[in-house]
């Protein structure tokens, strides 16, 4: 059943916005409600109008609060839930109202990230319960649950190119190259000295074998699933734990990072990592970056719940400080 009652109010945390390949955007947000976390879901078909809830295109109240979001075709999201949930929601009435398609409950605990391959066939879920599973987009269903991690896994994210492959982290201090096809599916990849637990992680655009990965001391990390710390290189981006990565798919030299020390940057990749922006407008943790397809600026969203606008340039300042 569609619903276009739009919550009447937005909770704190902004943890999480996506642009659609149309240049829409979609957020989510989480707020404790008494002893239990509430979350809502806002489409934007103007992402500057975000956090604005009186010129959002569509909102709706979810059971829990949102943690991911991403987008399958330009009406359909799934979204992870820090209730242990993977939804799957609908914009419908031309994109004015909301329709939940499904909602999977399998989780023992909150479903930190959530990544769909790239037929838009599956998603892949990774949880504080410690396990990653795999879920048909067709028979609604979850159809593998893998057990390699012994501790919170941060973050999953498929690969652009191949449908069996993805990547997973965890507090473990692993990160994972999973590859289904094989019998032994998972296979540990190398860390180099002086990094600390992986927190995120993103494949470069355009490569099937290059990926970056952040960490708890702010560290950005480049290399090549195939090689062994060859190659590999390093960068200190940030003073606090990175939550998430987020390359420009338009130049895929430049990786975008936010952190808890309430910063957003971006690093140029060649000739070497070299740190080309930061940001200063939020006063809260940074946890939400995405790039507009159309445009190429940086939006993030945070603990403040502010969304912002940054537009990218070499050489560029943030909104309080230098480069």
């Amino acid at each position: 059943m569609a619903t276009n009652n739009i919550p009447s109010a937005m909770e704190k945390y902004l943890d999480v916005l996506q642009h659609n390949r149309d240049g829409s955007l979609m957020l989510g947000a989480s707020g404790l409600n008494g002893k239990f976390w509430a979350g809502s879901l806002w489409f934007y078909e103007d992402p500057e109008n975000a956090p604005d809830i009186n010129k959002c295109s569509a909102g709706i109240q979810t059971e829990a609060g949102v943690t991911d979001i991403q987008w399958i075709d330009e009406c359909r999201v799934a979204i992870a839930s820090d209730s242990g949930a993977i939804e799957v929601w609908q914009l419908v009435n031309s994109r004015s109202a909301f329709r939940n398609l499904f909602y999977l409950y399998e989780h023992d605990n909150a479903v930190h990230s959530i990544s769909i391959n790239s037929n838009k066939t599956r998603v892949i879920s990774g949880s504080s319960d410690k396990l990653v599973k795999v879920w048909d987009l067709a028979s609604q269903t979850s159809v593998l649950t893998l057990r390699a991690h012994t501790a919170k896994v941060e973050c999953v994210v498929c690969s652009p190119n191949e449908l069996e492959v993805f990547l997973s982290c965890s507090q473990d201090g692993s990160v994972l190259l999973w590859d289904l096809r094989k019998p032994k599916p998972a296979r540990r990849l190398s860390r180099p000295v002086g990094t600390s637990l992986p927190t995120c992680l993103a494949w470069k655009p355009g490569e099937t074998h290059v990926l970056a990965s952040g960490d708890e001391t702010g560290k950005i990390i480049l290399q090549d699933s195939r090689a062994d710390n060859t190659g590999t290189r390093l960068t200190t981006a940030h003073t606090r734990s990175i939550h998430r990565l987020a390359f420009s798919a338009k130049n895929p030299l430049w990786l975008a990072s936010t952190s808890d020390d309430c910063t957003a940057a971006v690093t140029e990749l060649q000739p070497e990592l070299k740190q080309i922006y930061r940001g200063y407008s939020h006063n809260d943790f940074v946890r939400g970056a995405s790039w507009d397809p159309l445009s190429n600026k940086l939006m993030t969203c945070g603990w403040d719940k502010q969304v912002k606008g940054h537009d990218i340039l070499p050489g560029a300042v943030g909104s309080n400080g230098r480069v």
